[in-house]
Parts: structure tokens; sequence; C-alpha cells
């Protein structure tokens, strides 16, 4: 029989980092009472091969999950992958190769094996399923949803008003996604904000089909370096699992001051009094952002990989930058950007270094940014390819091209 909680382990294990449970009441008698095992589900689609911290919010839950006893099913959508989720986008996502999503999947599964643990773990593929799908069950399970319905889902408005096309294969993916959820008779289904309707979408199908509909744990978005939401999309802006301990904790100090009560609770295992605590001092000036920053960087390269890599990092970090005698080090960050070549703004949000091209102009417009040395124009165009050094404050970096 699973563990029941604690009411203390309860009500932060449903707040901290959630945005939403849906249906709360129902999920916190489950786990309270202790009746039965339930099957949680959390699908991926292994579109790139790493994962970033922000994933980690939802894993550790999956990880309570399996601690409490309860059954954690991982579905990798080879499938759904090759259609690519429409989530966060403005135009469709050219459709990947099975093989390409398997060798992802492979070492997706290494690095989600670093948090939540083998036992009471089980992963499926979706081709159990969906690999004996022939017409006649596309055509049912689409006759369970509305056209109306689907187009209700904000990125299909966001096309619809821009006139960008909205190829069938798009309105498909929330489909499949929902009848992961009927496959494997899901008792709740973990996701971030972005996958709501998707995870909604689940809950209905399995109503019409007679089960009993799965309840909905929504996790928060961890932001990345420019303030935006981590994604898989963007790897200059995240903190990647396989970071080694120095460019974790680099990339830490980096972050801008405002996020820091989202990295503090989110990001980290910190027991809450103590990230209370640590916000408290911050807000009434007793603790400086840098030395928050500091603490924060520590936190996660010790969670990450040890508190000896943390105590070597936070070293080498005082020795690159906070050394007067040292000047600061040039580091490379991937840039993944269209184009024979971009604009500075455009740049400096690719590499992270700002949040948006609103901050970019502001700084650009200041004298606050140099390209080799000297001070960018605000019409600055850096073409594709090369590797000049773009300097903003302490940072030094020189794009990556991919």
């Amino acid at each position: 029989m699973p563990t029941k909680p604690s009411e203390r382990q309860l009500d932060e294990f449903l707040t901290r980092g959630v945005a939403d449970v849906i249906v709360r009441d129902d999920l916190v008698r489950l786990l309270r009472s202790g009746e039965r095992r339930l099957r949680i589900k959390q699908g991926f689609d292994p579109t790139r091969p790493n994962l970033h911290i922000g994933h980690a919010v939802p894993l550790r839950k999956l990880r309570t999950f399996a601690e409490w006893g309860h059954e954690i099913v991982i579905i990798v959508g080879d499938w759904t992958t090759q259609i690519g989720d429409p989530t966060d986008r403005d135009e469709t996502r050219p459709m990947m190769t099975h093989e390409a999503v398997l060798a992802n999947a492979k070492t997706y599964l290494d690095q989600f094996h670093l948090i939540v643990p083998r036992e009471n773990t089980r992963i499926v593929m979706q081709s159990e399923w969906f690999g004996k799908f022939g017409l006649r069950e596309v055509i049912e399970l689409a006759s369970r949803f509305t056209v109306q319905q689907l187009l209700a889902r904000e990125e299909f408005r966001t096309r619809q008003t821009a006139g960008t096309a909205i190829p069938v294969k798009d309105i498909l993916y929330p489909l499949l996604q929902a009848h992961d959820s009927v496959a494997i008779e899901a008792d709740v289904e973990v996701g971030g904000t972005d996958q709501l309707f998707n995870v909604l979408g689940g809950r209905q199908l399995q109503e019409q089909v007679g089960q009993r509909p799965q309840n909905v744990f929504i996790t928060q978005l961890l932001e990345g370096l420019d303030g935006l939401k981590m994604s898989k999309s963007k790897p200059a802006t995240g903190v990647w699992l396989t970071d080694a301990p120095n460019e974790v904790f680099g990339k830490v100090m980096s972050i801008h001051d405002d996020l820091m009560p989202h990295w503090f609770e989110w990001a980290t295992e910190m027991p809450m009094p103590e990230v209370r605590a640590t916000l408290d001092a911050l807000r009434s000036g007793e603790l400086k952002p840098r030395d928050a920053k500091e603490r924060l960087a520590r936190r996660i390269v010790t969670e990450l990989h040890s508190a000896e890599a943390a105590e070597a990092a936070a070293e080498a970090f005082v020795k690159q930058f906070r050394d007067k005698s040292g000047a600061s080090q040039t580091t490379s960050r991937p840039v993944n950007l269209d184009g024979a070549d971009v604009a500075i703004g455009e740049l400096l949000v690719a590499l992270g270094l700002v949040r948006n091209k609103a901050e970019a102009r502001n700084l650009v417009k200041a004298g606050s940014v140099k390209i080799d040395g000297r001070a960018a124009a605000a019409e600055a165009r850096i073409a594709r390819g090369t590797r000049p050094v773009i300097e903003l404050g302490r940072h030094r970096v020189q794009p990556d091209w991919e």
C-alpha cells in the first residue's frame, strides 16, 4: 500500500512550484487515504536530447509520488514528437524521423533517472498503441473533439489572426496526447502550464470512454537566463543537467535579480523555511543580491553535482570575475538563429545576456554593449559564422553558431 504523507509534506507538495491541481480535493483525498496505488502519467517529446533544470520541477514531483509508493508511467512520444507540439509556437514544426526521436529519447531517459528513481517507474512508447492505429481509429478519436474546441487553443488562435497556416497534423497533436491517458488509464497527469490544454483533453477523453477522469497536476515553468520560459529550443538560455559545475555556477550568477524568488523555490530543494528567510533578507536589504545569487548557485551545483563541486566552482568564479588582477575570460554560447546576419539586439537575447529586445536597445543606446572592444551601434548586425567578442558588464561572450 502507498505511504500516507504528513499534512506538512502534502501541503508543500501541492503548492511548491505548482500552478494548479484539478481536482485538488479528490487528489488530496486519495493521497491522504493511501487507499490505492495511483498511476501517475507524464509524457515527453524528445525533440532534443538534453534536460534543463526547469524540467526538474515536475520531475521532483514524480520522484515524490514514487517515494510514496505510486506508479510513475513515462510515455515516450515517439509518434507525437514526429508531429511536433504546437505549444508556444506560431508556426508548424518540421517532422522528425523516428530514428532521431529514439536517439534523443535514450539520452533523455538517462538524465530523467538522475532525479526520478527507476523503482516504481515504467517507461512506455506511444507506438505500443498508435502502432496499431488505422484510419478507422483515427477518425473515431477525432470524432470525440470539435473543431471549435481545438481552435480555442491560444497557439491556433494566434495563427488564425496572423493568417498563418494550421496543418491538420498540428490539430491532431492534442488528440494523440489525450489518448495516451486512455491507453494507460492514468489517475494523474503531470505537466507544465503550457500543457494545460492537452492535459485537460486527456481528462475529457477518459470521461467520454467511461474511465475515471485523471486528476491534473500542473507545475510552474522556470524562467531561463533571458527571463522567458526555459526551453529546449533556446539552449543558450538554459541551465542543463549535463552542464559542468563551473558552467552551472556561472549561469546562475548571471540571472536577473528579479528571477531569484522563483529560482530559490522552484529550482532547488532548499527547505521552504530557509527559502522564505533568504527572500525576506533579500527584500529587506540585509542580504545583497550578489550574495543571495551565490547562495543560490552553490545550492544548485550541490544538488546537481556535489558540495565539493560547488565549493570549487565558487572559487573558480571568484578567481575569474572578482579578482581585480585577473581579466574576465571569454566564453562561448550556442546560438540558433536564421539569416545571413542578425541584429545586435537579437543576438544579445539569443546569448542570454538580456531578457528581451527592448532591454537590448536600451543597453546599446547607453553604450553598455561592446563588439570587439568598441561600443556597439544601434544598427549593428553580426554576420552568421563570425565570432566577435560581445561584452556586457563582466560578461565576455562569443557566439557559437549552430
